[in-house]
């Protein structure tokens, strides 16, 4: 009984913000129909939506695993507690490249929008240019809706574990065309007929993705269609 209760519950969740999606998208298109999705804003601060805690249970076949938390990312680069490279990439109509190398005292590198290439450094002891530094690593927060529409859900599989980038890792593999019935309705009205969120993500015990590469396709009653490709990278130095 419980278990019907937490999946009921699960289910509601991935709907709820399957219409926070629809809704903000609607939005957007009516401002610019050729694009579909909100460009991510450098300065964002946490990621929002618990994208690590959307239905209770976890993911994969067997219902266990911590699922994706781009929250434990944002918490990586805010307050590092080891050397490690990262890079977080979007291609799409609006592309967005960030990589840097960070330490506990330092972060260095550089994020590529719209508006050009600019340079990254900032020291943890000195607040004011840490957050500096933090305001052009922050364009992973753009992905929380894409990745909260799958994360714990049927289209998201639990496949192996394995040690990459120096991390001990869970590998899933994500497809919304294997998802089961309750979820496909889900997709279907976020994404479109014939849309669909392909990819894999190796993530720590904690959630963190430290190997990732997502591709989304939004088809649009207007014929259409948005496609977004997201690449994660945390490499332990």
């Amino acid at each position: 009984m419980t278990e019907k209760k937490d999946g009921r519950a699960g289910m509601a969740a991935r709907w709820l913000l399957a219409a926070a999606s629809v809704a903000l998208l609607s939005g957007v298109v009516a401002c610019k129909s050729s694009h579909a999705r909100v460009h991510e804003s450098p300065s964002a601060s946490r990621v929002s939506g618990a994208v690590g805690a959307v239905s209770p249970g976890g993911s994969g076949l067997d219902g266990s695993g911590p699922g994706i938390d781009l929250n434990c990312t944002y918490d990586a680069l805010q307050n590092p507690t080891e050397s490690f490279h990262y890079v977080y990439k979007k291609v799409s109509d609006y592309p967005v490249d960030e990589e840097a190398d960070l330490t506990p005292q330092t972060i260095d590198g550089s994020f590529t929008n719209s508006s050009g290439t600019h340079a990254v450094h900032g020291v943890h002891s000195d607040q004011q240019s840490w957050s500096q530094a933090m305001a052009g690593m922050t364009a992973i927060s753009g992905m929380s809706s894409t990745v909260a529409l799958v994360n714990h859900g049927s289209a998201m599989v639990k496949e192996e574990t394995k040690n990459v980038n120096g991390y001990d890792t869970t590998r899933y593999s994500i497809d919304t065309t294997r998802g089961d019935a309750a979820d496909q309705g889900l997709f279907k009205i976020t994404l479109g007929d014939g849309g669909f969120e392909k990819g894999e993500a190796w993530v720590t015990a904690k959630g963190c993705p430290v190997k990732l590469s997502l591709d989304s396709e939004m088809h649009l009653r207007n014929g259409n269609v948005d496609k977004q490709h997201y690449e994660i990278a945390m490499v332990k130095k």
